[in-house]
């Protein structure tokens, strides 16, 4: 490939680095070091958006967000002003880990909901809190727009994120696809094994 032998980073490279990195998210009260935080892949995070004691924020475009993070769970929750909308707990035998599929209806233009994230190790009370906001109806309409050529899913990527839109980037590299391209399955894998490594 020309822009390997030329030192230029390929396409995937580009990619995950205008697409970035999430900051991981604290998780309260835990005492543990390895459990203590949690890796957020997607959906992004707003930059610099937590403030002391405030959950950090995540606007999302599209109506029913695809959510992973980057190590497995214990436990994931979906709240609406304390109300408790979904909850799900690893097994014994087996954690929670893989992109989850929006679990609840869709979101509607500017709702607001808590997702809380414990991971493994974590003790039960011990969860990482994020705001996730959903988009206008004008966001929302173009997100899902943009979800409606699955053969040109990447390069629709590669816009969004060459435009400076890495939120809306990292959402549709894991919106659901019957038939994801292995350069779109490659690139799911580079964000996901990166994870929040630039995190401080």
């Amino acid at each position: 490939m020309p822009a390997l032998a030329a030192g230029k980073p390929s396409l995937l490279q580009r990619l995950r680095e205008l697409i970035g990195y999430n900051p991981s998210q604290a998780v309260g009260g835990s005492r543990s070091g390895a459990a203590s935080r949690v890796c957020l892949v997607t959906p992004r995070l707003e930059s610099d958006s937590a403030a002391a004691g405030t959950p950090a924020l995540a606007v999302v475009h599209l109506p029913s967000p695809t959510l992973l993070t980057a190590q497995p769970l214990n436990e994931i929750q979906l709240e609406r002003n304390g109300r408790q909308l979904w909850r799900q707990r690893a097994s014994s035998a087996s954690p929670i880990s893989g992109p989850i599929t929006w679990p609840i209806t869709p979101l509607a233009p500017g709702e607001e909901l808590l997702l809380r994230l414990r991971p493994l190790g974590a003790s039960g009370g011990d969860f990482a809190e994020i705001r996730l906001r959903a988009g206008s109806s004008q966001q929302q309409q173009q997100a899902l727009a943009l979800l409606a050529d699955p053969a040109q899913r990447l390069e629709v990527i590669e816009a969004q994120a060459s435009g400076g839109n890495a939120a809306l980037a990292s959402e549709l590299v894991f919106a659901p696809l019957a038939t994801p391209s292995r350069q779109l399955l490659a690139l799911r894998q580079e964000l996901q094994a990166a994870g929040c490594r630039k995190a401080g």
